[in-house]
């Protein structure tokens, strides 16, 4: 979609669609069908990383002797988490899509992200 035809608050639903739970707002009041698909990616994503830092919190707590290598897998974690976010706000802004592996393939219907 190009930017002619865009709503004004296009941009701001983009930046809210990768947010933890501000994506819910960004899927409520839009009806674009590519803010739509960045919210879905956005929550999907985010709930993929707090189940694997659930996961790793309960390792944590069962294998107390593997309690050191937990803060460096969150820490690890978190900024994988936040790179990958502003990587995608970026690619939406610009008008593409940032395919997660095991993530995008649960947003919706696959577009091809090259431009006809």
């Amino acid at each position: 979609m190009n930017a002619e035809g865009s709503s004004p608050t296009r941009p701001a639903l983009l930046v809210l669609a990768y947010l933890p739970l501000f994506g819910f707002l960004a899927l409520a009041i839009s009806r674009d069908r590519e803010v739509r698909w960045h919210s879905v990616n956005g929550l999907v994503f985010f709930g993929a990383v707090a189940a694997i830092a659930l996961a790793a919190t309960l390792v944590g707590i069962l294998a107390p002797s593997l309690t050191c290598l937990y803060a460096v897998a969150m820490g690890i974690l978190a900024l994988l988490y936040v790179s990958i976010v502003i990587l995608a706000i970026v690619i939406a802004l610009r008008g593409g899509r940032l395919l997660i592996p095991l993530v995008s393939s649960h947003a919706g219907r696959r577009v091809p992200t090259e431009e006809a």
